[in-house]
Formats: C-alpha cells, structure tokens, sequence
C-alpha cells in the first residue's frame, strides 16, 4: 500500500517536472513566430528595432518569453530534488530498475548543466547584445548576436536532453508498474487455484 502511494507522488512529480521543463519551449514556440508579424516595439530600443526590424522583434520576443523561462527554472529547482528524494524512498520500498535510475541521472545532469552553466553563459552573452542594441550601436550588437545564439543552442540541446530523459523515464515506470500489476495478478490466480485444490 505504502509503495503504491509512493508511486503515485513519484508520478505525480514526475508529470509537473516535465511540464515545467517543456514550459518554455511552448512559449518560445508561439511568441517568436508571432513577433515576426507583429509591429513590436521596447523603450530604449527603438532605433536597433527601426534599423534591424526582425532582430529588434526577435529581442523584444526575448523580453517576452524571458519570464516563463525565469518561472519554469525556478518550479524545477523544487521538482527535481524532491522528485529524487521520492525515487529513493520508491526504491527502499520496491524494486526501481536500471533504466529508471540512468534517465533519473540523465535529467538531474542535464538541468544542473542548463542551470549552472548553458542557461548562466546565454544569459551574459544575452545582456551584451541587449547593451549593445539598447545603446544603439547596431553594428556591435549585431557582431555579438552569433554568440547568443550559440549560447541559446546549448542550452536548447540541455533542454532537450532533460525532456527526453524524463520521457524515458516516464515510459520505464509505467512499464514496470503495469509489470508489477501483472505479477501481483498472477500471484493471486496461483493463489486461488492452490486453495481450490486444497478444498
């Protein structure tokens, strides 16, 4: 009884965290095409946007979505500690299978990487591009964009790699709790069938 309930919070978790991990790329995916329609405009940028119309949308998209990133970060902070913590008390009162401990591992690393290092790294190239843009030097900010977007790349690629992680992961529970039920119904069957025998 204990275990089943601990799986459930285990699973639980587990859906918020990959919610939370795959906040900001919804986001991302439907503000950035929408700025390049939108007549977008942010004090103090005005004349980068008027000389780089597409580059000043695509910054001001950044602004926008910024927030989400910030918010979906912070929730996973909370999620994947507590998310282990409940895997360990999973694993003392049950079995948890090699799979499910590799992809734990995999997307535990894999947001400490974007948190610590993809995510600090975008995030400076990120305010010398908006410096550059918002002090009107066009011609630096465009010289630093090729970083940003590097930067932005890695941290992409930690993203994707903790999502599928967590997918993996998802996928392997469900696996063994849906072989665990088949075990515990065939227990029962042999169970049956032995006290009909008896009788």
């Amino acid at each position: 009884m204990m275990h089943r309930f601990i799986a459930s919070v285990f699973a639980l978790l587990l859906a918020c965290w990959l919610a939370s991990a795959v906040a900001g790329g919804i986001a991302a995916a439907s503000i950035f095409p929408a700025a390049r329609e939108l007549a977008l405009s942010l004090a103090g940028y005005e004349q980068f946007i008027t000389v780089e119309t597409q580059a000043g949308r695509m910054l001001v998209a950044g602004f926008l979505a910024e927030r989400v990133f910030e918010t979906a970060n912070d929730m996973q902070c909370w999620l994947a500690p507590c998310t282990v913590v409940v895997f360990i008390m999973l694993g003392i009162s049950g079995p948890r299978g090699s799979w499910r401990s590799a992809a734990l591992l995999v997307a535990v690393s894999s947001f400490a990487a974007l948190l610590w290092w993809a995510q600090p790294a975008f995030t400076a190239a990120d305010a010398q591009y908006r410096d550059a843009a918002r002090g009107g030097d066009v011609a630096a900010a465009l010289a630093l964009k090729p970083a940003v977007d590097s930067a932005h790349a890695l941290a992409s690629n930690c993203a994707k790699i903790e999502v599928l992680a967590l997918l993996v992961l998802i996928a392997s529970s469900s696996s063994t709790s849906a072989r665990g039920k088949s075990g515990n119904g065939s227990n029962r069957v042999v169970a049956v069938g032995w006290s009909s025998r008896r009788g």
